[in-house]
Formats: C-alpha cells, sequence, structure tokens
C-alpha cells in the first residue's frame, strides 16, 4: 500500500473513531442523566446573580421552599435576602416571596422558564 492511501485510511479511521466517541457520549449522557456541563438551573441562577437580582425570603415561607426546590443546588448561587420570620424585615413588600430583576418587583415563586424571560436571560 502506498504512504499516501495509508494517511488517507488512517486519517479516515481516525475521523471515525472521533465522530463514534461523540455520539457515543451524548447518547450515554441521555441513558444515564449524567451531564457534565452547567444545567438550565444553574446558567439561569448564574445569569440572574450577574443582572443583580435579589429574591426575597422568610423562613416560614413554604413557598419560599418550592422556590428552593425549582433551582435544586443552584439555589445557592442565588442572592438572597431573608426577611425575617413572617417577613418583618422587609415592609415594604406585600408579601414574600418576591424577586426584585430590573428594576422591579416580582411576588410569588416562579419557575425557571418564567425568570428566564424577566431577568433577561436568554
Amino acid at each position: 500500500m502506498e504512504k499516501r492511501t495509508r494517511v488517507f485510511v488512517s486519517f479516515l479511521i481516525l475521523a471515525f473513531l472521533i465522530f463514534g466517541l461523540y455520539f457515543f457520549t451524548d447518547w450515554f449522557s441521555k441513558v444515564t442523566g449524567y451531564f457534565s456541563g452547567q444545567d438550565e438551573s444553574e446558567r439561569i441562577a448564574n445569569c440572574l446573580n450577574d443582572n443583580g437580582a435579589e429574591f426575597y425570603t422568610a423562613i416560614s415561607c413554604a413557598e419560599c421552599e418550592k422556590q428552593a426546590q425549582v433551582f435544586g443546588r443552584a439555589f445557592g448561587i442565588i442572592n438572597r435576602i431573608d426577611c425575617g420570620d413572617k417577613g418583618e424585615k422587609c415592609e415594604n413588600l406585600r408579601s414574600v416571596p418576591a424577586w426584585y430583576l430590573n428594576g422591579n418587583i416580582y411576588y410569588g415563586a416562579k419557575n425557571l422558564t418564567e425568570l428566564e424571560d424577566l431577568g433577561e436571560c436568554q
């Protein structure tokens, strides 16, 4: 076999292996649920934090806990303001939970899509 032919065949085999590994890892991550990159909630939490968002919460707020569950581990990234046991430290708010996003206050727990839109995190 000519040297040129061997180089070409070697290149094809290498390209095949690279594409094969790419598709295998994609399939593997979908099947096992393992994903090594940044997940959606972490991406949105970082964006909200970068845009100066604040989450107002209280200890006795069940809806605040639901908001934390929406983010999971990424909730630790969010800038949280503790309004006391029943919200007494945040007298200027009607209720908690509340989000301060882009100069506006939004009341109630939000899903990730709503926060992505309100926080301009597209």
